[in-house]
Parts: structure tokens; sequence; C-alpha cells
């Protein structure tokens, strides 16, 4: 309500509209008495002032104080005797919480400030509120969808908020996803306290009744108590839980442009036809079928015998975990292809490591004898030269060719050494090993493959699936609209004729009354006789005889008179009109006479209308109103025989596409079932080759290294120095 300059109440007032306190608002300095709000800086819109946000019987505003918190501001736009009173009871109801005992922060501060605004001379209630940064819930499963144990959080989150209000005896009234934000923290924030019940408020009647596709079809205003909530509860509830356990039925049930989850009002009222609910019902997670019964058997029940939300037993089933491999790590069909700790030649006593740090051992007589050989042979072409013995044309060849035979048999005498045949021998096993794990390290990239491919293929087969069912959503609502307008055209058609039987009834009835007058009427003219008319002061014998003459001997044989100009003096002819139609010229009977008849079978007839019946006989009543009950009977017996052939095909239609729905469900349990196990198999699969693949990254590793050291310590220049020098 308004209040005076002095804070008074100023009843009857009419509440700002949104443009005039957009106006006020344009001056905080001015129109606020609160601190904060007097010296506040209110959010603009780029060209129209102070930026509103406008409601059905409020504008908000966001305004903030020079701390830097920001507030929101509530204007009313529309008086309410209990306005005061609500919020000052929610405002202390909630400030009694003790943050330790809630599950999250969801409360939101408020205060009622009874000089709120001052709009064009009067101050206006305002209620002040911290401003929540959050999004709605709508937003946050869209961008959250598929993140299903993020969803889970968010269910457990809002049961442990229901369970908050439910334990200090307090219901929001219009828990809904527009009023229920997710903070940064993906904690809950409730928004929105307008029709809020709190324990001081006990008796009173509830001033909304929530969002159409949140709220039971049997609530009133008479809800209004700490239980109001609990259908909203269920339905929130098992929508959140229905997406974390299976994300397709977001695709498959939530219009991007609709209010609402998964469950609208029309699956409220409707349950039978409800593809949402088949769907739920019939999941192929037990859990949730338990969770959907559970909720589903709510719809027509009261508030007050709504049980609280409960989560036991709701979690979704949890996927099959990998399928472990063989004690040791490996699967036995790899033994003896796997390197065992300890048998590889890395890891053994004479492995690549102890070769390297020893190298040739001490030398043999074949190693010296290979020396000298080298050596002399190396020289002899040079000496043979010198000594004439050999040409020197052919000195080159010789030298090449001892130099060859040096290498060649320095070369044979290296490899013989049992060192280097031993490390030899070990880089053979390891490239033997290396090839042997080869066939499975590319086993294991075309499972990886398959995996992607069988995943791919499982996403779109889900996809088609889903918009399937969309498909089936659209054909269903289309179709019953179709046969809803035609049905409302032939019953509307139906009711009009129906509605207007009373009227043509009581017309009928007042035309057979017309009837019977009219009789009556005529019944006393024929038994005046015209000779009654010689008491007319200028109506003669004469006269009298002329009429009977002309066939006019009662007042019933003629009806009127019917004046004709005549051709001198200016007198007008007239003429008697005949009961049946004709007219005739009596004799003697001029204009002054005509109307002096006339006027008295007028007078004859109004004393006769007096003494007519003034209903009809009951006979005749009887027989009208049984012709009318007939048609009445007719009409109606039409409109239930549409509306049968109407409700039939509803019921064709529902069964026609629940049986495809159906169908549909369980082509995508049994896509999904047997998707599950080909993926378990080559997850299997996979996890064996897992140490095939990490063991043949090993050895190649191992085999470049070996292969290193063995050209370091048992190559032909390395051996030289050995033969030179001895180690």
């Amino acid at each position: 309500m308004a209040v005076s300059r002095t804070g008074g109440p100023a009843a009857g007032r009419k509440f700002p509209t949104g443009a005039n306190y957009v106006e006020a608002l344009q001056n905080p300095t001015l129109c606020f008495e609160d601190p904060d709000l007097k010296h506040g800086t209110v959010q603009q819109s780029p060209v129209l002032g102070p930026k509103a946000i406008s409601g059905n019987f409020a504008s908000v505003f966001s305004i903030t104080a020079p701390g830097g918190q920001r507030y929101a501001l509530k204007c009313f736009t529309r008086d309410s005797s209990t306005l005061e009173a609500r919020y000052q009871a929610i405002s202390k109801a909630l400030a009694d919480l003790t943050p330790s005992g809630l599950s999250q922060p969801w409360p939101v501060g408020i205060e009622y400030l009874p000089r709120g605004v001052l709009v064009t001379g009067e101050w206006y209630p305002a209620l002040k509120m911290a401003w929540v940064e959050g999004i709605s819930l709508i937003t946050w499963v869209e961008r959250n969808v598929r993140d299903t144990a993020a969803v889970l959080r968010t269910a457990e989150r809002f049961a442990a908020l229901v369970a908050d209000l439910e334990r200090v005896g307090v219901a929001h009234g219009d828990l809904q996803h527009g009023n229920l934000l997710v903070a940064a923290d993906s904690t809950l924030r409730l928004v929105d306290y307008d029709g809020m019940y709190v324990p001081a408020l006990k008796g009173q009647g509830a001033t909304e009744n929530g969002h159409r596709n949140y709220q039971s079809p049997t609530r009133t205003s008479a809800d209004f108590g700490p239980a109001m909530d609990r259908f909203s509860a269920w339905i929130i509830y098992l929508s959140l839980v229905a997406i974390a356990t299976d994300p397709t039925v977001w695709d498959q049930l939530h219009d991007n442009d609709g209010e609402f989850l998964l469950l609208k009002e029309d699956d409220f009222k409707e349950p039978r036809s409800s593809l949402a609910w088949s769907l739920l019902l019939t999941h192929s997670d037990p859990a949730l079928r338990a969770l959907a019964t559970q909720a589903h058997g709510h719809l027509t029940a009261a508030a007050q015998a709504i049980p609280p939300l409960t989560t036991a037993g709701a979690t979704p089933t949890p996927r099959p975990a990998p399928v472990a491999t063989q004690p040791g790590g490996a699967p036995s069909w790899l033994a003896g292809h796997i390197p065992q700790p300890g048998n590889t030649p890395a890891a053994s006593g004479a492995g690549t490591g102890t070769a390297a740090r020893t190298g040739f051992a001490r030398r043999r007589p074949a190693d010296i004898i290979a020396g000298v050989f080298a050596l002399t042979g190396s020289a002899a072409p040079a000496t043979l030269t010198a000594t004439s013995m050999l040409p020197s044309g052919y000195m080159a060849a010789a030298q090449l060719g001892a130099l060859l035979l040096s290498g060649g048999a320095l070369h044979a005498t290296r490899r013989s050494r049992p060192e280097a045949q031993a490390s030899k021998a070990r880089l053979l096993v390891l490239q033997q090993q290396v090839t042997a794990l080869a066939d499975s390290v590319a086993a294991a990239q075309k499972i990886r493959q398959e995996i992607e491919a069988l995943n791919a293929a499982s996403t779109s087969r889900d996809t088609q699936i889903s918009q399937q069912i969309k498909s089936l959503q659209t054909e269903l609502r289309d179709e019953q609209s179709r046969i809803t307008v035609k049905l409302n055209k032939e019953t509307g058609d139906l009711r009009t004729k129906l509605s207007g039987l009373t009227a043509k009834e009581q017309k009928q009835l007042n035309a057979a009354l017309a009837s019977v007058v009219r009789t009556h009427i005529q019944d006393q003219l024929r038994r005046t006789s015209i000779q009654d008319a010689k008491k007319l002061s200028n109506m003669g014998s004469g006269t009298v005889t002329n009429l009977i003459a002309a066939g006019i001997r009662t007042a019933a044989d003629f009806t009127g008179v019917r004046y004709v100009q005549g051709s001198r003096y200016g007198n007008r002819d007239a003429y008697l009109i005949r009961s049946n139609g004709h007219q005739v010229k009596v004799p003697g009977v001029g204009e002054v006479r005509a109307a002096a008849l006339e006027s008295w079978r007028a007078s004859l007839e109004q004393r006769a209308r007096k003494s007519a019946p003034t209903s009809v006989g009951v006979q005749e009543r009887a027989a009208i109103r049984q012709q009318f009950a007939a048609r009445k009977k007719k009409y109606e017996a039409e409109i239930t025989q549409a509306e049968n052939a109407a409700r039939h095909k509803r019921d064709q239609l529902q069964q026609r596409v629940t049986t495809r729905l159906q169908q549909a469900n369980i082509e995508k349990q049994q896509h999904q079932a047997a998707t599950q196990q080909q993926r378990a198999v080559l997850l299997q699969r996979q996890a064996q080759l897992a140490d095939a693949t990490n063991a043949h990254g090993l050895l190649v590793t191992q085999l470049t290294t070996a292969g290193a050291e063995h050209r370091r310590t048992f190559g032909l220049l390395r051996y030289l120095r050995f033969v030179a020098a001895g180690r």
C-alpha cells in the first residue's frame, strides 16, 4: 500500500507503473531514504535510463552501493493489503536461519522498506534484496547436460535444499527453474519469495499458485502451508536424476523454448497421453523407473498427502567397471611375449650395461696374430715396391688388397670374441621380442579405432532415436490438436443449437399461446352480430342491411378498413377488408362510418383479448416440451457421440504412438546393451594389449640403447685400440 509523506498508510492510492519508477530512479538521492540505495548507482539501459526487469506486479532494479555491494530492489506496481505483514514475517524467518545448519547458502537476504521509493511526492514500499550471481537451472542444465556427475550433484544439492525447507517448516510456493539459480561454486540459490510460507503466516491464503509446469493440478490457494512445495520438489528431482541417468532424455523431452525441464502441465493433467511419463516409467534403469513411479503416484494426491522428497534408491545405476587384467598385470596369452621383470637383457647380470662397463677382456693369441697380420700386411706393398719386388704401377691395387685383407682379418677376429658374440645375441633377443609384440601394438591401435567408431555410431544412433521420439511427440501433439479442433467445431455447432433450444421452445409456446388467443378473439367476434353496430350514433338500419348484404354479418367478418382517394370533392372511399382478404365497398359506408366500424371492432377485440387464456393448454404444452426434450436429447447424444469418437481417436493415437515409443525405447535399450557389451569386450582387449604396447615401447628403447652401446663398445676402432694396448 502507499504511504504518506510521514510514513502513514495512504489506502486506496494507485501504485506507480514501471515507467513511473524508471523516472523516479533517475535521481537516487531524492527518491531513496535507505543509505545504501540513496548513494548507490542504478544500473542503466543504453537508452531508456534505469534498467527495469518487469514482472506481474513489480519492477526490479539493480543498484550497487558505494561499498560495492549489489542489491535488487523490487518496486511494486500493485497494492496488497497484506504486503508489509507478509514480507516482515518472511524476512524475519529467513534472518533467524542459522547458516551452519543449512546444506548450502540458498537463502537471499531481504529487507522490507515501508518508505522505499518516493514517486511524484508519495512514498511507496519496496523490497531490498541481496543480488544473486548465478544462472537459472535450465540454462545450467543446457550447459552441463553431458556431465552426468555434475547433474547428479545438483540433484543432490536440490534435495538437500528441499530438506532444509522441510526441517524449518518453510515452503517457497513457486519452486521452478527460474527461481533456482546455480552459483559459481555449483551450490543453489533460491530467489523470489512473494509466495513463501513461514510459520508466522499460518492460516492465511496463498497469493499465487506457482508455475503451471511445476504444480499439481489439484493445488488451490487453500494449500498454503509447509507441504505446498512437495509436488514441485518430486518433479524437479525426478527430472534432474533422469538427466543424470540418461542425458538423451533431455534431447527427447525438453523443448528449447519450453518453460520446463522434462515434465509440464499437460503431463500432469493427461498422464495417460504423456510420452514423458511413458519414457520415464519404462526406462531401462531400475532406479529411475522406481523414482518415476513414486512421482507419478503423486499426480492426483492432495498437497498434504504428498510425502516429503526422499532420495533413497534414486541414485542412477553405475556403469560396469572395465574388466580387470590377469594377475600380474598381463593376460596369460601374452606370456613369453612380454619380458618379465628380471628376465629382460637389461635386467640380467650379463646385460648390456655389464658389457658396456667391461668391454673386451684380455687379449688372445688370435688377437695378437690378427694385429700383427694387419700391421705387416698393410706395410707389405710399400716394402715390396721399395725393394723393386713389386712394380710401382701395382702398388695402389696391392695396398688396397692388403688393407681389405687386414681389415677382414681384424673384423673376423673381433666378431669371434665371446664378449661381442654375447652382446650380439642380446641384440637379437631384443629384436625378436620387439617383432613378437609388433602385431599386438597394431591390434591395440585397431581396437582404439574400433572403440572410437563404436562410440560415434552409438552417439549417432542415440541422436537418431532421440529425434524419432521428438517426432513422435510432435506427431502426438499435432494430431491431438487436430482431433480437438474438429471436435470443438462439431460440438460447437451442436452446443449452439442446444443452447438455442430454450429460446425456440419458449418461442413456440408463445406462438401456440398467440394462436389460442387469436382463436378466442375470433370466437368472441363471431358471437357479436353486426346488428350491435346499430348502437353506434351514425349507424342506421339501412347501413346494417347493406353490411349484411355485403357478407358482413358479425364483427369477425371484416378485419379492417382501406381508404382510397375519391375522384370528387377530395373525399376518400372506404373499403372494408373481409376476413378472406377481399375488399368490399358497402353502400352508405363512407369514411366516417368506416372509421366508426373499425373503432367498434377494435374495442370488441380488446375486450376479447382481456378474457383470452394466458397460457397454453396442458396437453399442447406437454407436446411442445416433449418435442424439444427429444431434440435436446438428440443434440446431447450427438455431442456425446462426437466426444466418444474423439476420445476413441485419441486413445488409438495414444496407443499407436505409445507402441512406437516403446519400440523406440526397446530398440534404444537393446542398442545400448549391445554397444555396452561390445565396448566391454573391446575395453578388455584394450586393457590386455596395453601391457603389450607398454612392453613394446620399453623394448624398442632398450634395443636402441643396446645397439648404440654395442657399436660403441665392440666397434672396429675400439677393437684396434684393444689389440694395440690390451685394454
